[in-house]
């Protein structure tokens, strides 16, 4: 906005983001340079059977409605990050926020072409996978990952629920067609892709919870694993106040990270720190509400409390970070 079990916490997912979480892969992506990378290395605590139900972060939108087939012919369909912001596929919900994530400027400044294969990491409701699948369309690939919707018997499980709706979204529209699913089970065995055939790989608002899970270091590794040397890993996170020394698992549990904190954790598997950008900062964003980031837009965990206040705040302060994989030697 997928991957792990049920021992791991839900990916951050916005109003439109929680139907599912998905991956992408990319194969020729930009070289960038410098700054320490990281890497991906999931590591699920418990088993299966045993472990906790994830916790959703957010409240689940309605996947979108299918595209009609003669507005699907005529919208554009791929080629560019700006037809794929026009294509019919999105939701007029999703439509609606890129005031606040800038789809635009952030998929340009991680360096996303058409010819990519991507990896988006935890999709949730697949706001941003309508985005990808829409600029890869016929000329790259996108690779999500997903629930495993068998994991429990329950309907209302959350990675059934989550995982169901995500699964239904990609039968959405032909845009879809070539997007491929890796479906996680337990994120200490996750593997994205062949490694080294991936150009990009993209996670949005998911760190928080593999920080309170303990599972960051893991996916990450995997990330890193699936790259190609000089391949790009981009991270949009709730971004918590520099000087908050409680433990990371804590602050994790409101949603944001530190950006120290986060950083370190990344390059400690390999990757290097290229670029940052303060495309998706808020300085409105005050960082100490009841019931954390999900105070805000779109989710309004309060629901009517303050709601005026919560919403001339807008979406929270966000970090936007670019990795690379170092070249081999």
């Amino acid at each position: 906005m997928l991957p792990f079990v049920s021992s791991m916490r839900m990916p951050d997912f916005t109003a439109t983001d929680a139907m599912v979480c998905a991956l992408m892969t990319t194969s020729r992506a930009p070289r960038l340079t410098r700054l320490p990378i990281l890497t991906l290395s999931l590591a699920l605590p418990f088993a299966l059977a045993c472990a906790p139900k994830p916790v959703p972060t957010e409240t689940p939108e309605e996947p979108a409605a299918a595209p009609e087939a003669e507005a699907s012919a005529d919208a554009p369909v791929g080629g560019s990050i700006e037809a794929a912001l026009a294509g019919a596929h999105r939701s007029e919900g999703n439509r609606a926020r890129d005031g606040q994530r800038h789809p635009m400027e952030t998929l340009t400044f991680f360096g996303l072409t058409p010819e990519m294969t991507v990896v988006e990491l935890w999709p949730g409701g697949g706001w941003y996978t309508q985005v990808l699948a829409g600029t890869v369309y016929g000329s790259g690939k996108l690779i999500t990952t997903n629930f495993d919707v068998n994991a429990s018997t329950d309907p209302q499980d959350y990675r059934v629920r989550v995982g169901t709706a995500f699964a239904e979204m990609l039968k959405s529209s032909p845009i879809y067609e070539g997007v491929e699913t890796v479906v996680v089970s337990d994120p200490n065995n996750l593997t994205l892709a062949p490694e080294g055939t991936v150009d990009m790989v993209l996670t949005f608002r998911n760190s928080h919870g593999w920080i309170e899970d303990g599972t960051a270091t893991a996916i990450y590794t995997a990330a890193f694993t699936a790259l190609r040397p000089g391949g790009v890993l981009g991270v949009v996170q709730h971004r918590a106040k520099a000087d908050d020394d409680r433990d990371p698992k804590v602050i994790a549990d409101s949603g944001y990270v530190r950006e120290d904190y986060l950083i370190e954790t990344i390059e400690a598997v390999g990757f290097k720190l290229e670029e940052k950008s303060e495309i998706n900062a808020n300085p409105n964003d005050t960082k100490d509400y009841e019931k954390g980031v999900w105070t805000l837009p779109p989710n309004y965990r309060l629901k009517d409390v303050d709601r005026g206040k919560y919403e001339a705040i807008g979406e929270s302060d966000r970090m936007t970070l670019r990795f690379v994989k170092p070249a081999a030697g």
